[in-house]
């Protein structure tokens, strides 16, 4: 570049203004050519190239109110790009005259740029320090949130810290493989505390399946492993009343003592659960009346069991109700309905008219009825049909025989549910009570003991005789059977009573 004055007239200051002119212009020149080639282009149209000036220039986009100066940029760009040194000379010494300027195209608007972000800000512009800070309080937080839920967890699997309280629960046949029913009892028991760590250690494990149904005495010092062993059949603190005997014609009073004295259940427990405690729905004890606490009498089955010790009262009266309902079978069933023919059949014969038999109709629990009285007065498993006929005829024959005079009603009247008395007195036979056969006419109210197998078949298909009288033959060892009272004043007699 020539730095010598062209013009001797030049005064210095306008000679380096000029020099640092030219200068500058050929530095953004450059600067143009070297974006323009960066961005791949060799024949860029117009609008290309002020696309990619405006990305490199530093300027602040110029705003759209703002006062237009295009015209005065013009000319510094024509006078930087293309100088013409006389004719500056010449407007500076003031004898030169300025051309009409054409009017030229207006620009395009240079697209806005995008404001750089300052430097050391960061989310929400807020300093790096500050946003630093936070994140590793927040870290912080979760991770101690962690460690005191993970501890949590493990303290009460482990039964860290638990102390040593001991607590009862039953499980029931219903509960067992109920993982949510069975995680609530040792809630409320206090034995564990995390209930939805339980039911998923006892689910992954697979050890729910291990708990099986009785009552048990547990420690909340026992670890979720410990617990459920103790729960198990295998429990070492667990036994198992096996074989024991419910024998026939024990009432509820006797098997309720029996199963104390073996450690099942206490008395109170059945008692209070068969008065009001939740049964499954039996078909056989519709119509019977809850509250009183032999209202299950006639139906607790005689039969063998194997109870668990401290064993749920709900478990073992339902085991015996279950029993009496797989016993009384199908066949059983169309002999009761048969029997209910042959009852009506047997009223009619005795003179009664369809509208008495229509409203006395003979249900199921009046035939258990009539099995328990069966079972207290037989001697025999055999003579229990002929006696089943005897009360039969009575009971469909009221107007010659009023009453049915069994006495074994009679002990269940005065409250004698051991039949611990010898003999009956004259006061006992007079005893105020639906249950006494001797003074009230018609079956008892219910069952007065719990019939066996072979009692319920004399009921549901008794000996067809026209019996209506017997007495015991301590000597023979069974029933002696008259149709008449001549006859059987004549045996009671020869008896010695």
């Amino acid at each position: 570049m020539d730095f010598e004055k062209k013009d001797p007239q030049q005064s210095t200051e306008d000679w380096l203004d000029e020099i640092l002119g030219e200068q500058e212009a050929m530095d953004e020149i450059e600067a143009d050519e070297h974006a323009i080639t960066s961005a791949g282009l060799t024949h860029p149209s117009d609008a290309e190239v002020d696309a990619i000036l405006a990305e490199n220039w530093d300027e602040e986009p110029v705003a759209e109110d703002a006062e237009d100066t295009t015209g005065q940029e013009e000319i510094s760009r024509t006078m930087k790009f293309e100088p013409v040194p006389e004719e500056v000379a010449a407007y500076q010494e003031g004898t030169g005259a300025r051309e009409p300027e054409e009017p030229q195209p207006e620009e395009a608007p240079k697209p806005k740029t995008r404001p750089k972000r300052k430097r050391g800000y960061g989310l929400f512009g807020l300093p790096h320090l500050v946003v630093t800070a936070v994140w590793l309080c927040i870290i912080v937080l979760i991770g101690v949130t962690l460690g005191n839920t993970l501890w949590t967890w493990c303290a009460d699997i482990m039964a860290f810290g638990k102390g040593d309280t001991t607590a009862t629960i039953t499980i029931s046949d219903e509960d067992v493989g109920n993982i949510d029913a069975i995680t609530q009892k040792l809630v409320d028991a206090g034995l564990i505390d995390q209930p939805g760590v339980f039911k998923f250690f006892a689910e992954f494990t697979g050890k729910k399946d291990d708990i099986s149904a009785g009552t048990f005495t547990l420690s909340s010092s026992l670890d979720y492993n410990a617990l459920i062993q103790q729960m198990s059949p295998q429990s070492p603190s667990r036994e198992i009343v096996e074989d024991l005997l419910i024998p026939e014609g024990y009432t509820c009073a006797q098997v309720f003592a029996l199963l104390e004295e073996k450690g099942v259940c206490t008395v109170k427990e059945l008692e209070e659960y068969a008065a009001n405690g939740e049964l499954k729905d039996y078909w056989f004890l519709e119509g019977i009346e809850r509250g009183d606490k032999y209202c299950l009498e006639g139906f607790l089955f005689p039969d063998t069991y194997d109870f668990y010790t401290n064993d749920d009262p709900k478990r073992v009266l339902e085991k015996m109700l279950d029993d009496f309902d797989y016993r009384f079978t199908d066949a059983m069933k169309e002999n009761f309905q048969q029997m209910q023919e042959r009852y009506a059949n047997m009223l009619s014969g005795n003179g009664y008219d369809s509208e008495y038999i229509d409203s006395h109709q003979l249900t199921l629990p009046q035939v258990v009825t009539m099995a328990s009285m069966v079972q207290k007065e037989m001697a025999t498993t055999k003579e229990s049909f002929t006696i089943a006929s005897v009360l039969y005829n009575r009971l469909t024959n009221q107007k010659e025989y009023p009453r049915l005079d069994c006495d074994a009603t009679v002990y269940y009247a005065i409250g004698d549910y051991f039949w611990e008395k010898e003999e009956l007195t004259q006061e006992d036979l007079d005893f105020d009570s639906p249950y006494n056969t001797r003074k009230n006419q018609g079956l008892p109210p219910g069952p007065i003991c719990n019939p066996g197998i072979y009692a319920i078949y004399a009921a549901l298909d008794p000996d067809d005789t026209d019996y209506h009288y017997y007495v015991y033959s301590k000597e023979a060892g069974e029933h002696l059977f008259s149709e008449t009272l001549a006859e059987h004043e004549q045996k009671v007699e020869a008896l010695g009573y």
